[in-house]
């Protein structure tokens, strides 16, 4: 292929499951098929959890090419090398195609669904089956089959479940369905080559786990920790000149995305004894696919709302986003593999499975929960405020190109109001994040859209620290620092110190692609729960001029030496 040919984002999977459709376009495949290899080797039924949006359906696809059409589809890939067994009959349970159905049809529609599914392995009619429970219709198909004769794949495997959480007596029955059929299977186990099963959870009371006491739950294996989403040596490998046209695209160097990348996308693992983390996979093509949305919470708007969490948020009273990202999050390494009942999961395991936590190791006994990424982190609070209807969009306030145009002109009169409608909407008055200038900058940077003309940046570090928030348009980098008023510390204190933080740590300062570089101090007042309106601002015109010219490092410097910033020019008029 030619370059330009690689760097096609149409050969970008986003979203595609069928593998061979993937091999035959030669699309963008990272080959994880000497780990998929060490999975079909076995004879004992596997178990694999990961959250949403991490590449389980395709596993399961990639899995049914190999034992329905053997090497066929692998060709160039390092199972080829690894792999000379025979070619089976593969059944293919997907029960995301049937979660949302009410007990009564959940019962019917998995009847259909295992009929049509081994309709290639039995003579049986499929008319035949009537008003009869999924579990002896498996066993009428799979008594007379020979052993080692079949391969069953089982997708989503807890999605019925999670879909009906919230509606106790479907939830009961569907329970009794699924336990008997998994019991069936059990029953039967000799007739299956493979048995592999993924979901996101794992829960108990549905006998996939007490079923099959010989069942291999790989999810924490640290072997299989990158099975499913991208290292960092896979972005290198086969991303690269993908990376190199995003960078062109956002006027960023290869360097820096690679760096932004792994702040957002980043930091996923599995196994407490993993040497490293991995990329959440949509989001990574996603952004090389739309890179003109800059780095966007991709995840979230695909996946992150399901049915599980968004009921347990809705429901819960004790559960506070804004607060868990500064706890230190330790739990019993036991407690990871063990079953919960759906209705009553831990915070902590439910926020790990769903993929708003990961792990590191802490102690030999302790396993510590983090936020794996700035996506992750973005989300949770986007969750948690949609989980209460309270989805604040600074468009509800000021159409997007008005809000652009307020940052163009520097109205921070206007941007002011504006956040200050956003608090006043999201945040309870007996709320308490207004003691801590994080949480109110993440209120904030939560209900800012990522526009093609607007990028939003928290946390973007420099060589001496880190700035709050930074707002991005084609003209104008807004580089913003927060501070709280404290019973020790009025908002003219408040304001020095920030205005002396932006200075010392030289934020804001750098080859910003000829923006003009405007920095703002914002004043949260812990007593009127809301920002003042008490700025700064400084300009560096000719400094900068000199740089886009290309000038040495040295002529910067003295650039920089005799045109030294305009003076602070500081407004203190406190809106009560």
């Amino acid at each position: 292929m030619s370059e330009n040919t690689i760097c096609n984002v149409n050969l970008l999977p986003l979203g595609l499951q069928g593998f061979s459709n993937i091999r035959a376009g030669k699309m963008a495949y990272v080959d994880k098929t000497e780990l998929i290899a060490k999975i079909a080797n076995q004879r004992t039924p596997i178990f694999l959890s990961r959250p949403r949006r991490f590449g389980k359906s395709l596993l399961i696809n990639t899995l049914k090419s190999l034992f329905t059409k053997g090497l066929d589809d692998f060709r160039g890939l390092s199972i080829e090398k690894m792999w000379n067994d025979s070619v089976y009959g593969v059944v293919h349970l997907d029960f995301s195609s049937i979660a949302d159905s009410n007990a009564a049809d959940f019962k019917r529609d998995l009847v259909e669904l295992v009929a049509q599914q081994f309709k290639s392995t039995t003579v049986q009619k499929y008319d035949s089956f009537g008003v009869r429970s999924p579990s002896i219709v498996l066993s009428e198909i799979v008594q007379d089959l020979d052993d080692n004769s079949i391969v069953l794949l089982i997708d989503e495997y807890d999605a019925p479940l999670t879909h009906h959480i919230h509606q106790p007596d479907d939830l009961k029955n569907i329970i009794s369905i699924l336990s008997n059929f998994y019991a069936t299977i059990k029953q039967f186990t000799d007739k299956f080559r493979l048995i592999f099963i993924t979901g996101v959870a794992r829960i108990s009371h549905v006998s996939i786990f007490s079923a099959f006491n010989n069942l291999v739950d790989i999810s924490l294996d640290s072997e299989f920790n990158s099975l499913l989403g991208f290292t960092k040596n896979d972005l290198e490998k086969y991303f690269d000149i993908y990376v190199a046209n995003s960078a062109n695209i956002l006027g960023m160097t290869k360097d820096d995305v690679y760096k932004r990348l792994e702040q957002y996308y980043d930091g996923f693992q599995f196994s407490l004894e993993a040497e490293e983390t991995v990329y959440n996979p949509w989001s990574v093509l996603s952004f090389f696919k739309f890179s003109k949305k800059a780095f966007t919470n991709y995840w979230f708007k695909s996946s992150g709302s399901s049915s599980i969490i968004m009921q347990y948020l809705r429901t819960s009273r004790s559960f506070k986003a804004l607060e868990y990202q500064d706890i230190d999050i330790c739990i019993d390494k036991d407690k990871l593999s063990n079953q919960y009942d759906i209705s009553d999961i831990p915070n902590d395991i439910l926020l790990l499975q769903i993929g708003y936590l990961t792990l590191r190791k802490k102690t030999k006994k302790l396993a510590k929960l983090v936020f794996p990424n700035t996506e992750v982190e973005d989300s949770i609070l986007k969750l948690f405020l949609s989980a209460r209807d309270l989805e604040p969009d600074v468009e509800d306030y000021c159409e997007i190109d008005g809000f652009i145009a307020c940052i163009d002109r520097k109205d921070l009169h206007s941007i002011i109001d504006i956040f200050n409608c956003i608090l006043n909407d999201c945040v309870s008055y007996d709320g308490n994040i207004f003691n801590d200038e994080r949480s109110v900058r993440d209120v904030i940077y939560a209900a800012i859209p990522q526009a093609e003309d607007l990028q939003k940046i928290k946390e973007h570090i420099y060589v001496k620290g880190r700035s709050d928030l930074e707002l991005i348009t084609r003209k104008i980098r807004m580089v913003i620092e927060f501070k709280r008023t404290r019973p020790n510390r009025n908002a003219k204190e408040s304001l020095d110190e920030a205005i002396c933080q932006i200075q010392s740590k030289n934020y804001g300062i750098g080859p910003f692609q000829k923006k003009e570089l405007y920095r703002v101090a914002m004043v949260i007042s812990t007593e009127k729960k809301a920002i003042l309106e008490d700025f700064s601002r400084e300009f560096f015109w000719i400094y900068l001029s000199v740089h886009w010219l290309g000038a040495s490092q040295f002529e910067n410097l003295i650039a920089k030496w005799l045109c030294p910033p305009l003076p602070i020019v500081r407004s203190f008029a406190i809106k009560l």
